[in-house]
This record gives C-alpha cells, sequence and structure tokens, in this order.
C-alpha cells in the first residue's frame, strides 16, 4: 500500500474548537484520562503497561489544552508537550443555556465556595469519586461474589498463554514457537500432571 502523501494536520482545528467550547474541552480531558486509566487498571499489566505510555503524544492526540493533575502524570515532565497559554477556566460553552447555568453557579457561589470548587477540581481527575463509578465498584464486587462469568477451560487457556509471553520475553521461546504453542498447546500438556504442575509454579516464580 502506497504512503498516503498531503496529509492534513487536524489537531489545531480541534485545538481551536476545544478553544471555543468548554464541551469539547471537557471530552478530551476525559478521554485522555479514560485512556490512562484503562491501561491502570487492566488485568493483564504484563501487556498494558502504563509506564510504556508516551503521554506527551497521547496529550498531543487528544489535543489537549493542558495536561490534567493525575497520580499517573505525578513528578514527571513532558517537554514533548507544550500547554496552550490560556485560563482554562475562561472557556464558556458553545451552548448558551449550559453557559447560562454555569455563570449563574458561579454567580451565587460563596467565596469560600469557590476556593473549595477550585480544590476538588485541581485533585486528581482519576481520584475523584462520581456515583457512578461507587455503583459500578458495588455492582463488580457483588459480581465477583457470585461468581465469575470466566468458566476453567477457558482461565486455563489465559494462564497457560501468559506463560508463554513470559517464555518469549525472556528468549525461552522463538516467535515461532510461540505461534505454534498458542495455536496447537504447549507441548507440556502431554506431560503428567505433577509434571506440568511443576513446570508451571517454577515458571511462576
Amino acid at each position: 500500500m502506497a504512503p498516503i502523501k498531503d496529509m492534513v494536520d487536524v489537531l489545531p482545528k480541534v485545538k481551536s474548537l476545544a478553544m471555543a467550547d468548554r464541551a469539547m474541552y471537557e471530552r478530551g480531558m476525559r478521554a485522555f484520562v479514560s485512556c490512562v486509566q484503562a491501561y491502570n487498571k487492566h488485568e493483564c499489566s504484563l501487556i498494558f503497561r502504563v509506564k510504556d505510555l508516551d503521554f506527551a503524544s497521547m496529550a498531543r492526540g487528544f489535543a489537549l489544552l493542558r495536561l490534567p493533575k493525575m497520580p499517573e502524570l505525578k513528578g514527571k515532565s513532558f517537554p514533548g508537550f507544550v500547554p496552550e497559554l490560556i485560563d482554562t477556566d475562561s472557556i464558556p460553552y458553545k451552548d448558551k443555556n449550559r453557559e447560562k447555568q454555569r455563570q449563574k453557579m458561579l454567580a451565587e457561589m460563596r467565596p469560600q465556595d469557590r476556593v473549595r470548587k477550585n480544590f476538588t477540581k485541581n485533585k486528581a481527575w482519576s481520584k475523584q469519586k462520581t456515583r457512578k463509578d461507587k455503583k459500578k465498584k458495588k455492582a463488580d464486587k457483588r459480581k465477583r461474589e457470585e461468581g465469575s462469568d470466566i468458566d476453567d477451560e477457558d482461565m486455563g487457556e489465559l494462564l497457560k498463554d501468559t506463560r508463554l509471553l513470559k517464555k518469549l520475553k525472556k528468549g525461552k521461546i522463538t516467535e515461532e514457537d510461540f505461534d505454534k504453542q498458542v495455536i496447537t498447546g504447549p507441548k507440556s500438556e502431554n506431560r503428567k500432571g505433577g509434571d506440568h504442575e511443576q513446570d508451571d509454579s517454577e515458571e511462576d516464580e
């Protein structure tokens, strides 16, 4: 396939939209945080590793005006990302009704409430718990207590694939061996149960 020529850089346009509409600005921030959290909370952390993420490139890709405050970014510098010199609190909603409501809330807010609101806003986005998040956690906990949807066979296959991936990363097997064993199953399946369990325990170490 021939490379695409004359690609249009749409990021400046998206940034200008975010500067003109608070809804667009907030969507970009939430999308970035959700993407990072998806890696951070994924069960297969061996593959989805937060430390391997290029946060600066991600921020540019989401057309962020500034980086959000979150634990994953704390204490780190990102020279590849240059924040826009703009007061994001002054960005209005393009929807007149939403902006009118926002301005009304700001006008009715007492000075001490504004300080408290700014403190809450500046806390890490990923640490701010909403009712929806709490309900989801309760539902997940209840689901775990009732039993997982993954049966023993599927869990066994997942564990085997994880062990093979560890062997591949350590150089104990080649990519060709990895592909073959993922498709046909590892040779150790033909061994006795005791030997198989011993290999698994050694690999987990």
